[in-house]
């Protein structure tokens, strides 16, 4: 039941910017900080308090919602992305200097221990995916402040994904090859 729960809030949030796009379009902008809202906190409840997530869930819903009250309700929401990517950059920004970084950690749940090759290769990825996060929360920024919403959602609903999944596909090839040689 709980991964069910996870995977459906996963699958909310990663279409959130096509929901906010319909519900804008459908002169429902009121429900825009509602949904999020709801959204997030039943990512909070999901994960459980006591995980680490469910902080940095709570600190960009309170980011958010305050967003939201000092500007109109849209633009408060259009910045969900621009949130999501900051708290995304200073995690992984932070496992840089309190080790193990975010992407060995990941490493060694999947493969055990690693050499100090793989440990050094390992927080390079993260500081990649660390500057993807700047370079995609600027983007994201950029494209909330235009107030352009149909570029908003293409880039954070579409542009964003693909190359998230480009990056994540490049850094594939490079593991392998890099796998290779050592």
């Amino acid at each position: 039941m709980k991964n069910g729960l996870r995977l459906l809030i996963s699958g909310l949030l990663i279409a959130y910017p096509l929901l906010v796009w319909w519900l804008a379009q459908n002169g429902l902008t009121n429900w825009l900080l509602l949904v999020l809202l709801a959204l997030l906190s039943l990512s909070i409840v999901s994960q459980g308090i006591r995980h680490p997530r469910s902080w940095l869930t709570l600190a960009v819903l309170l980011v958010v919602s305050v967003t939201a009250i000092f500007a109109d309700q849209l633009t408060g929401v259009l910045f969900y992305p621009v949130w999501m990517n900051s708290a995304l950059l200073l995690v992984f920004l932070a496992s840089l200097w309190r080790k193990p970084a975010v992407i060995t950690r990941l490493a060694m749940l999947m493969e055990g221990s690693l050499s100090d090759k793989a440990v050094a290769y390992t927080e390079k990825v993260t500081l990649v995916w660390a500057v993807f996060f700047l370079v995609n929360g600027a983007i994201s920024l950029v494209t909330a402040v235009h107030g352009d919403l149909k570029l908003w959602t293409l880039y954070n609903g579409f542009i964003s994904y693909v190359l998230i999944g480009l990056l994540f596909v490049i850094e594939w090839s490079v593991r392998r090859v890099v796998r290779h040689k050592h």
